[in-house]
């Protein structure tokens, strides 16, 4: 298989075009091999883009949750159709023990956000945090609706498996990035904070004025629970994805730094598990039963069609990641994609500093169709 590299440089530096602040990152793996990895524009005021830069991935990191999930059902420590309950006795509260490990990562349990709130300062007090998440009671009956919980969805994994495997997602985490040679923190050491780019709004202003109209319209609407859910969001969340309190913070599903790099390979790896080679992670039934689709339809929290893995996003007609019902990534906050299409033999990360204006925007579909046509 042969892949066109600079046709795909060319379509994705354009869609920095007309944005002199913005930066972005762009790697592609084809059959486990680096084929591009490319940086361009600007990671700061006048700080380059660079292959050292680390960005805030926010919800890519589900995916992430999934290669862990998938880690611990190839060790024997995880099995999906398990009630959570049996691994962590104090979460089966009355509303919550017949949930299982599968509701819980492919979101159908209602367990979107704290009634009280989770300051970023909360999460990273464990303790605090478990009695938190523990006592949530959830939104809906477990199991009959599916709604995205973008917050509070990896603190209830880090300590689901904490219970199954004895280590936590930190740890696990670790295990994953020393095996691949690759590099990912959850929330960022002060030793590193030089390297994080700056996230920007969308084109045409903030984001604030919208956001709080929809939580005045309904303020007791699922999405206007969560907005409120992480306080130093609002009004406007870009001071706080900027900010010290979230390199301090511990939200596996939302504040997790690393390049494009490390995304791409470590999907890159995933896809070589499915392929059958050997993996010193994962076997190939496990990465089969972390991406193979659990439940498809309508989302109550965001009113559009979503579709789920084990943590891992699936294709759907609001978030199109690939071409084959095989595919299998996540998107983040803004614009990011990572992703895998066994079928197809690549894997890729895209990261954009700008926020897009889309669930799914112009800039990610014109990269991954770039990708797709690049091969042959």
């Amino acid at each position: 298989m042969t892949f066109d590299a600079e046709k795909v440089r060319e379509i994705a530096a354009a869609q920095l075009a007309g944005d002199p602040e913005g930066g972005a990152a762009l790697c592609v793996v084809v059959g486990g091999v680096e084929v591009l990895n490319e940086t361009w524009g600007l990671a700061g005021a006048e700080t380059p883009y660079t292959a050292d830069t680390l960005q805030i991935a926010q919800s890519m990191g589900k995916g992430v949750v999934g290669a862990v999930a998938a880690l611990l059902i190839s060790r024997g420590q995880l099995d999906p159709d398990a009630r959570v309950a049996s691994y962590w006795p104090e979460f089966g509260t009355p509303d919550k023990r017949e949930i299982t490990v599968s509701q819980l990562l492919s979101h159908q349990t209602g367990l979107l956000y704290l009634d009280d709130t989770m300051p970023l300062g909360l999460t990273a007090d464990r303790e605090k945090l478990a009695a938190a998440l523990i006592a949530q009671a959830p939104a809906w009956e477990p199991g009959t609706k599916i709604g995205y919980s973008p917050q509070t969805f990896g603190n209830y994994a880090d300590f689901l498996f904490e219970r199954a495997s004895g280590t936590g997602f930190a740890g696990l985490l670790q295990d994953i990035t020393g095996a691949l040679g690759t590099e990912m923190y959850v929330g960022l050491p002060v030793g590193q904070r030089h390297r994080a780019a700056r996230v920007l709004g969308a084109p045409g202003g903030a984001i604030a004025e919208p956001l709080m109209a929809v939580i005045e319209a309904d303020p007791d609407s699922l999405f206007a629970r969560i907005a409120r859910n992480i306080p130093e969001s609002l009004p406007d969340p870009m001071p706080a994805v900027n900010g010290e309190a979230i390199c301090e913070a511990f939200m596996p599903a939302a504040n997790m730094f690393a390049s494009a790099r490390d995304f791409a390979h470590l999907y890159g790896a995933l896809n070589t598990a499915l392929s059958g080679e050997p993996s010193p992670l994962w076997s190939r039934e496990a990465v089969e039963r972390a991406t193979t689709e659990i439940v498809h339809g309508t989302d109550v929290v965001l009113s559009q069609e979503t579709a789920f893995a084990l943590a891992f996003q699936k294709p759907s007609t609001t978030y199109p990641l690939g071409r084959s019902p095989r595919a299998f990534g996540h998107g983040g906050a803004g614009g990011s994609l990572a992703m895998a299409d066994p079928d197809a033999g690549f894997a890729l990360c895209w990261m954009a500093t700008r926020y897009g204006s889309e669930v799914f925007d112009r800039r990610q579909a014109a990269v991954l169709n770039a990708v797709y046509s690049a091969l042959n």
